[in-house]
């Protein structure tokens, strides 16, 4: 496999990665500054309906502003960061949440699977927004509902930090429209329904359902029915001379406590090592350190995916031991 598609493989977004969804079902009043600049709050409406943006965009537009939260608005109105006291509280009726949504509908093993047979209004309410609500006996139409992993906006986590360990998440079965679009008069269905008939809360990068935090992996109903058939192997390794091993820059930091975080891409290295190699993991995440010798044969390839590893972790790996090449010791140096 060619540096370039490694590079890909391991950094490329799948086309259902997580989008950010605000949604609401009624307009809703909220204070927020019309730039973020401080000035005098005006009052911020909120239509009903729905909106959303690819998770790496909202990111990029996180207001420098702290205790505030950029909501997302039409090409029409000005920008509005609400506080996040008052768009998270109790009683507040715009949801906004990180929502990865298969592309086709859930299949019937899926359903035969779960048997959802609960189901709620709309789309879900938050967690904190759910007292003395309860789903209730529906029927799911397969065709209009999609596979969906909910990760929910909160005061200390996510859309103040990235995703990590902080965020709640849930499995659903989302209402859509013919067009693919949210359908908020549709019904949703929990999935790993509990006692409560609520969804099971996780936190972000459990795992258990490790390729849904894959930012390369599609989401499909596998994860949940625990299909863990291997992926294809990859096309063999063009011939190549070794490069030598990059020096992480001498500003880097070795990986610490914020490293372990990014664990979908930590979960991609290690599937990429076991495709390749055959085996692993070659990675302690527990010290950051990384057994070179254990990719004896695959020195180039060791080579392209650490510099990938450590670009997206903004760190660096340790290594201990020496990687050999397939020629012997003389073909790696």
């Amino acid at each position: 496999m060619s540096a370039a598609l490694l590079i890909l493989a391991l950094a490329a977004p799948a086309p259902d990665w997580f989008r950010v969804y605000q949604y609401a079902q009624k307009t809703a009043s909220l204070r927020g500054c019309s730039e973020c600049q401080g000035e005098a709050d005006d009052v911020c409406e909120v239509r009903a309906g729905t909106q959303s943006r690819a998770l790496d965009d909202y990111a990029a537009e996180r207001p420098a502003v702290p205790g505030r939260v950029r909501l997302l608005r039409s090409k029409a109105d000005p920008d509005c960061a609400a506080h996040t006291k008052a768009l998270f509280a109790a009683r507040g009726t715009v949801e906004l949440a990180a929502i990865r949504i298969a592309r086709g509908p859930p299949s019937p093993a899926l359903l035969e699977r779960f048997a959802p047979a609960f189901a709620v209004p709309g789309w879900p309410r938050s967690p904190q927004r759910r007292k003395g609500e309860e789903p209730k006996p529906s029927a799911p139409n397969r065709a209009a509902l999609r596979t969906s992993l909910i990760c929910w906006a909160s005061e200390r986590g996510w859309p103040a930090n990235d995703l990590g360990p902080n965020s709640a998440c849930e499995w659903w079965l989302l209402p859509v429209r013919t067009d693919g679009e949210p359908d908020l008069a549709g019904a949703s269905f929990p999935l790993l329904a509990q006692g409560s008939r609520w969804p099971e809360s996780f936190r972000f990068g459990d795992a258990r359902w490790s390729r849904a935090f894959d930012r390369a992996a599609p989401l499909e109903d596998g994860i949940l029915l625990g299909d863990d058939r291997p992926a294809p192997a990859p096309p063999a390794a063009p011939a190549m001379q070794p490069a030598p091993s990059p020096s992480p820059p001498a500003a880097a930091a070795r990986c610490g406590v914020e490293a372990r975080q990014h664990t979908a891409v930590l979960d991609r290295f290690d599937q990429w090592e076991r495709q390749i190699v055959g085996r692993g993991p070659s990675l302690d995440r527990a010290s950051f350190t990384l057994d070179a010798a254990a990719w004896s044969g695959h020195c180039p390839e060791l080579d392209v995916l650490r510099s990938v590893l450590e670009e997206q972790l903004g760190c660096a790996v340790g290594q201990d031991g020496r990687c050999v090449g397939a020629a012997g010791p003389e073909a790696s140096r």
